[in-house]
Order: structure tokens, then sequence, then C-alpha cells
């Protein structure tokens, strides 16, 4: 059984430190109650050889197992309600030991794989630290200087707060004993990699700073003052988590010889589809050409899952499916969409494109229309309440 056979009483809010699972089985409340009937539904829908092992997820009071379990769940549910048909961990046919998560079969008998994984801005990282950084860079972003931008970069983490003030301090110090004309032609000539560097530390937090001389005509005009960051300094980077998810079930399976979608949830509310894009065909950045300004323009680092140093790559993949922060509550009103892998080995199935996709064509990334999460799950769009 899913949830707890009782009378319910209570409709306070969600209590600090309570588990998603203790709340939604705890709640009175109508759109709880709501919520709660629909994943029952759905689980005993879902495989009856995997529901002690789903059971024991969602019970578990880690909110990882919970996320996933029930994401599952959720993905099983629309797929049956398209009308396919899923078996649960098979034999991917390739000679590794691992299953993926469905064997996806439509009317016809077309087939393909199917692997369900979460993404969060707070994989691999330290949140308390994450939001200390953050907020010094936040401060010194806010601070920009009228000759210069400055490229960051940074490893480690601190344990207590940096302050904003003093890194800006420093910076602004280090700045202001540049001649921005004489390291303006130096970049003209050796590029970005000649120009002078600075060092800052916190604790554990090492912050390494790179000036860059701004045009002429750009000076005193810009209100921010970090222009590029690496991978340790970014104030915001929802994109890298989708990439990492995908890329971490890519290749999971070996050489499958069926089509092979991996739906990834993200748990990022406002989740942008430039983040979506940037994770899987690269950050975007911009190009500004010294001296030819007809020439600057939009660029894009070959980082991403799809799109690597050396050209295409994972071509196992062919779609990614996103959801947007898929929970209990949200299934109505969230946003899912199809990115066809142009360069895959196999097709993606036709069926699947009936839900909102995303795919190349020429020279363009262009989005069809499709069924959105509350059509296929029969909701209206102010469900649960």
């Amino acid at each position: 059984m899913l949830f707890s056979d009782a009378n319910r009483t209570d409709s306070a809010p969600k209590r600090a430190g309570e588990s998603s699972y203790a709340f939604l089985d705890r709640s009175a409340r109508a759109s709880i109650a709501c919520a709660r009937v629909f994943l029952t539904e759905a689980f005993h829908r879902y495989p009856e050889s995997e529901r002690d092992e789903i059971v024991a997820r969602i019970r578990s009071g880690d909110e990882t197992n919970f996320r996933s379990a029930t994401f599952e769940i959720y993905l099983h549910e629309a797929l049956i309600r398209l009308g396919y048909q899923l078996t649960a961990h098979p034999d991917p046919g390739t000679g590794v030991a691992k299953r993926p998560d469905f064997l996806v079969k439509d009317a016809n008998g077309s087939e393909f794989f199917l692997e369900a994984v979460l993404a969060s801005e707070r994989d691999g990282r330290n949140p308390a630290a994450e939001a200390m950084k953050k907020s010094t860079l936040g401060y010194l972003n806010e601070a920009p200087h009228k000759a210069f931008l400055i490229d960051v970069d940074s490893e480690g983490d601190p344990t207590t707060q940096p302050s904003g003030k003093v890194l800006s301090h420093a910076v602004h110090a280090w700045l202001g004993n540049l001649e921005p004309d004489l390291l303006r032609a130096q970049l003209m000539t050796h590029g970005l990699d000649s120009m002078p560097q600075m060092t800052w530390e916190h604790e554990e937090w090492e912050v390494r700073l790179r000036a860059i001389p701004l045009s002429q005509e750009r000076r005193g005009k810009t209100t921010q003052l970090i222009g590029a960051q690496g991978d340790g300094a970014k104030l915001v980077n929802s994109w890298e988590p989708l990439r990492d998810a995908v890329k971490k079930k890519a290749n999971r399976y070996g050489d499958l010889a069926k089509p092979f979608v991996v739906a990834v949830n993200a748990d990022i509310f406002n989740l942008d589809q430039i983040d979506e894009v940037q994770a899987l065909y690269g950050e975007e950045y911009w190009r500004e050409v010294i001296d030819h300004p007809e020439k600057s323009g939009p660029g894009r680092h070959p980082n991403g899952a799809w799109r690597g140093p050396h050209g295409p790559q994972n071509r196992r993949v062919s779609a990614v499916w996103f959801f947007n922060d898929l929970t209990p509550y949200t299934l109505a009103n969230r946003r899912s969409t199809l990115y066809i892998n142009p360069w895959a080995n196999f097709q993606t199935p036709e069926g699947l494109l009936r839900i909102p996709t995303r795919r190349i064509e020429g020279n363009s990334l262009v989005h069809v229309p499709g069924m959105d999460l509350g059509t296929i799950y029969g909701l209206h769009t102010d469900w649960p309440e």
C-alpha cells in the first residue's frame, strides 16, 4: 500500500523537516487529497513486479528517492495515456548488466528505450557554499569599473560568508593600477591569455580574476563588472546539471539497437529553455572582434551533451524529454519539451512527436507545439485546487 489508510484531520502546512511523503500522507487538505489520489491511481497502473521497490523509495524519507520514484510513475502514466505499453527494466541486448527504466512499445510494434533521471542546480555542490559564493560575486558584479570588465574563475568552497565589499575593494584597487590603453593594444595582438591576473582567497575558496580592457567607446557605459565566468564562479547556472544528467545516461547501456530517450526532471522552478538548449548544444557567449564590430556576435561553446570539442557526440540518445519541476502538485501546469537529436544513431519514434518538440530545421531550432501535460493527464489547469 502506497499511503496509510487513516482518517486525516491535520490540514497544517508542510512542517520544517517534514519529508514530502510524510506531508502527502498526513495532510487533510482537499488539494493534497487530489494529488494523493492521482498518484495512487497511477501507481496501481505501474508494473506490479516493480511496486514493492518503488513504494520503498517513496516512503524512505529521502527526498531524492521520493522525487525519482514519483517521476518514474508519472512518466509511465503519461506514456500509457498516450497509448504505449511499457516493460520495466528490460534487457538492453548489449551484454551489460545495467537495465534502462523502460522498454516502450507503440500500437504498431515500434520500440524505444526510456530512462528517467533527475537534475538539480545542487548536484555535486554544497548548497550553503554556493549561496555564499553567489552573494559575494553578485556584490562584485554590481560594482562596474569605467575601463575594465573582468573574467572570473574559482575553485573550492568557503565555510563562512566572504565579504563582497572586501573583494570589490581589492579588485578595484588592482584595476586602478592598470593602464587600459596599453592593455587594449596587447589584447588585440596577443589575446585574452596575455591579460594580467589577480588571485583572491577566502578560506578554501580561491577566486582568480583576469582584466579585460574595454574599447574607448564602451568605457564608462557598462553596468556590470563581470564579463566572463568560469565553472566555479557562475552567478546562476541551471544548464550544466541538465547536461550532466544527459551525459551520465548516454552510454550507460552500451551500443543500443533501438532509439533511446532520456527524460530529465529538473527541480528548477523557472527553468529557462535557453538552459535546455545550452545543455544539449553548448553554452552561449558573445564574441567581440576587436575593431571589426560587424563580425561580432553570438557564439556557442562546444560543451553540450550533443555537441563537444570534436563535433557531435552521445549519438545513442535519440531525444531528451525535459520536464520543468514535475511534482505531485504540478502535473497540470508544468512544461515539458522533447528535443530531437539531429545526429542520433536512431530517429526519435514518430508517436512521441505528439508532445511539444524542438528540432533543428536548416540552421534554426524550431519549436513545434503539441499536447501539454495537463491534456495528457486529463487535468484542468487549476488542479489540484
